[in-house]
């Protein structure tokens, strides 16, 4: 138990910066109560949801990221020149494979 807690001590005096932040009073009640459920701390808790929205953020982003990727092959006519090269590759027949081999 005192390790624990001397590894604790340690790990916020070298990682941990504080931070002033303000909330109105609901907000921070339902904070409270929602900490209070996840035995947690409040800090705690801040953290945690800081963590998910950043999480939420960074998702957000690689779809959008995607999507942008959709849609620029979409306007590419090199793209699509290359997907039908491929297209066709795929639909030769091996030398020596019989047609339907896998039925």
């Amino acid at each position: 138990m005192l390790y624990n807690n001397l590894y604790i001590l340690l790990y916020r005096l070298l990682y941990m910066k504080n931070l002033l932040l303000s909330f109105p009073e609901i907000l921070i009640s339902k904070s409270d109560d929602a900490a209070s459920q996840l035995g947690v701390s409040r800090s705690e808790f801040i953290r945690q949801a800081v963590i998910h929205e950043l999480e939420k953020l960074a998702k957000r982003t690689r779809e959008n990221n995607i999507i942008s990727s959709f849609e620029a092959m979409k306007k590419s006519k090199a793209y699509f020149k290359e997907s039908e090269f491929l297209d066709d590759g795929l639909a030769e027949n091996i030398n020596g494979e019989e047609d339907d081999w896998w039925k």
